[in-house]
């Protein structure tokens, strides 16, 4: 059985080569896919052996580099990352019918919580607000020492 990460990992290279393809990039050249995005975000330069890994599904890219690639390929980060929300990225300051757009970064230390917003954007607004009572309850809790 495929573990969830695994999985996650597939769904984003299935996005990425499709979005690679549709801005008539070769997939089949990761060099030239890293020496694109090198010379677009030269401080945050790529090697082949890393695009690579992201279109063979063994790798998924930090959270700048999902930004980077998000905005050269003209989509959306969460859509990218997650398959979730819109495809097309918002233009910089423009609202969506949700409201202000914005991206929240996630450390390396809160990567964990990463799957949970997942599963969390497939919930009904009235289970988000149950859930976030849940978590205020346990954070309560927690403060108090319990």
């Amino acid at each position: 059985m495929q573990n969830t990460n695994e999985k996650l990992r597939q769904q984003f290279s299935a996005r990425l080569t499709k979005e690679f393809t549709r801005i008539g990039l070769p997939v089949a050249s990761p060099t030239q896919i890293a020496q694109e995005f090198n010379a677009r975000y030269p401080a945050n330069k790529i090697a082949a052996q890393t695009v690579r890994k992201w279109l063979l599904a063994d790798a998924i890219p930090t959270q700048a580099k999902l930004m980077n690639l998000a905005e050269w390929l003209e989509v959306s980060a969460e859509w990218l990352r997650f398959g979730t929300g819109k495809r097309k990225a918002a233009k910089s300051g423009e609202k969506t019918a949700e409201g202000e757009v914005g991206v929240v970064v996630v450390g390396k230390h809160q990567a964990a919580i990463v799957p949970v917003v997942e599963l969390l954007t497939k919930l009904s607004p009235q289970n988000i607000r149950l859930v976030e009572n849940i978590v205020r309850c346990v954070l309560a809790s927690q403060e108090n020492g319990s």
